[in-house]
C-alpha cells in the first residue's frame, strides 16, 4: 500500500513538472524599458499601421491609439545568426519608442535564444541582452561581422572559433555565447531604422502629442521633443506648463534644452515672458544667463519685467548686472525710474560693478541733471 501512494506521488511529481515545463515553454518571452507613452485601457483597441523602411525595404509595424497617438514600432527579425548550420534559426521582434529609443524585445509563444553550444539562454543573459540593446553608445556599429570571432591560428582551433569564441575586443559588449545574436539585435535596433521611425514620428507631431512626449520619464524623450518644438505653432497651456516646469529643474542640460526650445514666436506673450523671469530669482547663474539671452529674442519686454528686475539690480553681481543691462539696452529700456536706479549704482564700491552701470548710462540721452552730475564725479574719480 505504501508503495502503491509513493508511485502515485512519485507519478503526480512527474506530470506537474512536465505541465510546468510545458507551459513555461509556451510563455512568450518578453523584455520592454519604460515606454515614451505609456498605453492604457482607455487607447484600446490600438490601431496598427505599416510603413516600408527606406533604406531597409523591411516592413515596419506603428501601434498607435484609436486617437491617433502613436504608442511604439516594432519589426519582425527573423534568420539565421552564426555559421554553423545547425545554429536555432532567430525569431524575434523588436521595439521602438516613437522618438527611436529602443523599447524591448519580445520572443514568440515557445520561441527562446539559444547560444552556440545550443543551450537557451538564462534569465540574467536575457536581462544582460536588454541592456546591452539599450546602450546606443555600444561601438558594435564598427565591428566587422567577420571579426566578432576571434581567428583561429590553426585547423583545430577552427571548430573552437566557429562554435563562438567571442574576439576579446568586444567580449564585454555580447552575450558570452551569442555574440552573432546580440550583433546582429544591437546593430538592428540601433541602426538606420532608429532614424526612421524617429522621422516618422516627426510627420504626425502635434501639439498634444509633443505634450504627452514630454512627460515621459526618460530625459532623452524629453530632449528629443524640445529639440523639435519648432515643428509646431504657438504653445499650449499644457506645453507651457511642462516647459516651464524643465527649465525649473535641477537638471541644467533639461533647463537650458527648454529654455533654448522657447523661440521669438511664443515670447510674444507678456504672460510667458514673466514666468519665465519669475524662475530668474530661484536658479543658478547659467540659467540666469541663458534666461535673460532668451528675453533678448523677445520683440518686446515686458513692463512687470522691466519693474521686477529694476528693484533686483542693487543685489545683482557684476556678471549679472551686466546682463540685464544689456536686456535693458537690446529692448531700449531708458525710462527715468530705471536710469535712476542705475546711477546709484555708480557709487558701489566695487568697480566692475559701477563700471557695469556708468557704460549703461552713457550711452544714453540723459537730461536730468542729478544723475549727469554723478557720471561726471565717477568719469573723474575712477576712469
Amino acid at each position: 500500500m505504501i508503495k502503491v501512494r509513493f508511485f502515485c506521488v512519485v507519478i503526480i511529481g512527474l506530470i506537474g513538472l512536465l505541465l510546468t515545463s510545458f507551459l513555461q515553454e509556451k510563455q512568450s518571452i518578453k523584455y520592454m524599458q519604460v515606454a515614451t507613452i505609456e498605453s492604457s485601457a482607455a487607447d484600446e483597441p490600438s490601431i496598427i499601421v505599416t510603413f516600408k523602411d527606406s533604406v531597409t525595404n523591411e516592413t515596419i509595424f506603428l501601434c498607435k491609439t484609436k486617437d491617433n497617438i502613436p504608442l511604439h514600432y516594432f519589426k519582425k527579425v527573423t534568420g539565421e545568426v552564426c555559421d554553423d548550420e545547425e545554429c536555432r534559426l532567430l525569431n524575434i521582434v523588436v521595439y521602438w519608442n516613437i522618438t527611436g529609443r529602443y523599447l524591448g524585445f519580445e520572443l514568440p509563444k515557445g520561441e527562446f535564444l539559444s547560444k552556440y553550444d545550443h543551450d537557451p539562454f538564462s534569465e540574467n543573459e536575457y536581462q544582460q541582452l536588454h541592456k546591452l540593446l539599450a546602450d546606443e553608445s555600444l561601438p558594435l556599429d564598427k565591428v566587422s561581422f567577420e571579426k566578432l570571432l576571434e581567428q583561429p591560428n590553426n585547423k583545430k582551433e577552427d571548430i573552437d572559433a566557429l562554435s563562438g569564441a567571442t574576439s576579446k575586443n568586444i567580449a564585454d559588449m555580447v552575450v558570452k555565447g551569442a555574440a552573432f545574436t546580440t550583433y546582429r539585435l544591437w546593430n538592428t535596433v540601433n541602426g538606420t531604422t532608429m532614424d526612421f521611425v524617429s522621422e516618422l514620428t516627426e510627420k504626425q507631431l502635434t501639439q498634444t502629442l509633443l505634450n504627452r512626449i514630454l512627460q515621459s520619464q526618460d530625459i532623452t524623450d524629453k530632449l528629443w521633443a524640445l529639440h523639435r518644438m519648432d515643428a509646431v505653432i504657438g504653445l499650449t497651456p499644457q506645453l507651457e506648463a511642462a516647459l516651464l516646469e524643465m527649465i525649473s529643474s535641477d537638471d541644467f542640460y533639461l533647463s537650458y534644452s527648454a529654455i533654448k526650445a522657447i523661440n521669438s514666436i511664443h515670447l510674444k506673450s507678456a504672460e510667458l515672458q514673466n514666468r519665465l523671469f519669475s524662475i530668474y530669482q530661484k536658479t543658478n547663474h547659467s540659467i540666469k544667463t541663458a534666461l535673460l539671452k532668451k528675453l533678448m529674442e523677445a520683440p518686446f519686454l515686458s513692463s512687470e519685467i522691466i519693474q521686477t528686475s529694476r528693484d533686483l539690480l542693487p543685489q545683482l553681481n557684476g556678471q549679472q548686472l551686466d546682463d540685464l543691462l544689456q536686456l535693458y539696452t537690446k529692448h531700449n529700456i531708458n525710462d527715468v525710474e530705471t536710469y535712476t536706479v542705475v546711477a546709484k549704482i555708480l557709487e558701489n564700491e566695487n568697480k566692475y560693478i559701477s563700471k557695469n552701470a556708468y557704460a549703461f548710462l552713457i550711452g544714453l540721452q540723459i537730461n536730468d541733471d542729478d544723475i549727469i552730475e554723478l557720471l561726471n564725479a565717477y568719469k573723474k574719480e575712477k576712469l
